[in-house]
């Protein structure tokens, strides 16, 4: 296994929104096309020969249907814009039957700009749970000494910080942290931020990203509980057991 792989696995859960019957001259599928657009799932319509079901979207992953829901709903979902909101673990609670399908699978190319907001609301989650683990790769270790101050202030927290980089001859001078200097292509090609929680699943959260052109990150950031523990596992075992 490897980060790779780890993405691999989530872009391969792909799930397909399907608006079944929408009325003549109805946006709704393409509206949902461009609010799910950094989302893994494709969004679709379906007519049907007796009409119905008529006013409900179905999301399924293969042949499994995950939820039903009105298209009142994801109606009030567009207009409300509730994924739309910047940060991550926000409060949808109206809309969780599909969101919770959606929001923990999120597969886009990122700009860096977008990877520095998401890695600082996760690393600002650490800082308020105050324990826990926290596992950092910001590929080289010049980019990370430009956080050195961020990183000194979570350094005084509960929480074991365990930066990865690939050396670049920038020394890493950060107490309260244990640093890894790793030289490999995987450390050097990857931005990661993955927070266990301390042990609260509500709080697990990671971005996972892999550089495939120049500041374009293709990845996901999730708050499923197995993927950040599946992420957590990969490095303790491949890094920090390996390396001690």
């Amino acid at each position: 296994m490897s980060l790779a792989d780890v993405i691999e696995r989530v872009e391969g859960n792909e799930k397909t929104l399907v608006v079944f019957n929408p009325p003549a001259g109805s946006t709704l599928v393409s509206d949902l096309g461009d609010y799910f657009a950094t989302q893994n799932v494709t969004v679709t319509g379906r007519q049907t020969a007796s009409g119905e079901p008529e006013g409900v979207v179905v999301l399924r992953l293969d042949d499994e249907v995950l939820a039903a829901v009105p298209t009142e709903q994801l109606e009030e979902l567009i207009d409300g814009g509730a994924l739309r909101h910047p940060g991550v673990g926000i409060d949808d609670t109206p809309y969780h039957e599909i969101l919770t399908h959606l929001k923990e699978t999120t597969f886009t190319s990122y700009s860096k700009a977008r990877m520095i907001e998401i890695s600082h609301e996760i690393e600002d989650r650490a800082l308020r749970v105050d324990a826990g683990r926290l596992y950092t790769g910001f590929q080289y270790a010049s980019k990370l000494d430009d956080q050195h101050d961020r990183y000194r202030r979570l350094g005084t927290t509960g929480v074991d910080i365990h930066t990865f980089t690939a050396p670049d001859g920038t020394p890493i001078e950060i107490d309260g942290i244990t640093h890894h200097s790793v030289d490999n292509t995987e450390i050097e090609r990857s931005w990661f931020v993955v927070f266990d929680g301390g042990g609260d699943n509500v709080y697990k959260t990671a971005l996972l990203a892999t550089e495939r052109a120049p500041n374009q990150f293709y990845g996901f950031w999730s708050d499923d509980p197995g993927i950040v523990d599946r992420i957590g596992t990969y490095l303790e075992d491949a890094y920090l057991k390996a390396r001690p």
